[in-house]
């Protein structure tokens, strides 16, 4: 793909260039570039990556084939889609001991969280009933017609938070506001400077109608192309479905 087939999401600091030098904050980034170390470990098949450990346990092809999550294109797909915002500070996390709350302190000058005085959203199960708040650095820009869905970075369900999604017509207003999240029970350390906290995925604003087709000629199209997959052990969507998508950045702000 040239560069003039590319779109362009840009991100502008939220400080004044005065302040750059002692505000130093940490870019978006693709969500390729943040790839968790566990994601990379994982074994192609089973417990290995040898092609020996398939262990087809029946005729019909990839239905029997014991391929693991990372053969999985789609999964893969979900991590990578988009940009990545990064916590600008090494956030520490303590509980208090008489009231069993949070606390949360940082030591450098970008002000990364907050949090609110009530809580009316719906609790995620297993975490702190405290309404937290990313705090974005960052306007972020798109071309006309495009949207951004902000959300949870994508199977990162390691992580010691969780954050709630929204959409935002960033081509029109793309504010750095506070992104809510929740904070899991049970976590007391530190997390780095660096960790993805979000997910930004640019898409285009287009109109859709639902429709359900229950005609024969219907399922006989689908259930030939689903069939059409047991000419291959596994990969078959891979090779034959999975189309790349370039979510580039710029060279890394050292």
């Amino acid at each position: 793909m040239s560069d003039d087939e590319l779109h362009r999401i840009t991100f502008t600091p939220s400080v004044h260039s005065s302040l750059h030098d002692k505000i130093k904050l940490v870019p978006p980034q693709p969500a390729s570039w943040t790839i968790p170390e566990w994601y990379k470990t994982l074994a192609k098949h089973e417990r290995s990556n040898s092609e020996k450990t398939l262990h087809p346990v029946n005729y019909a092809g990839t239905d029997g084939a014991a391929v693991a999550t990372k053969q999985c294109p789609p999964f893969l797909d979900a991590m990578t889609a988009g940009y990545h915002y990064v916590l600008e500070d090494d956030l520490n996390v303590d509980i208090d001991p008489e009231t069993g709350k949070p606390i949360l302190w940082w030591t450098g000058e970008v002000m990364i969280i907050d949090h609110r005085p009530t809580v009316e959203l719906p609790v995620p199960e297993g975490h702190h009933p405290i309404h937290y708040g990313f705090k974005m650095g960052w306007y972020y820009e798109t071309p006309p017609g495009y949207s951004v869905l902000i959300t949870h970075p994508m199977n990162r369900y390691d992580l010691p938070f969780t954050v709630q999604s929204g959409i935002v017509e960033s081509d029109i207003w793309g504010l750095p506001v506070f992104i809510a999240f929740f904070l899991k029970k049970g976590f007391r350390g530190v997390i780095p400077k660096g960790t993805p906290i979000m997910q930004i995925i640019p898409f285009k604003r287009d109109d859709w109608e639902m429709k359900v087709d229950l005609s024969d000629e219907a399922y006989d199209r689908h259930t030939f192309a689903a069939e059409k997959r047991r000419t291959r052990l596994h990969g078959y969507y891979k090779w034959f479905a999975w189309r790349r998508k370039i979510f580039r950045g710029e060279p890394r702000i050292k």
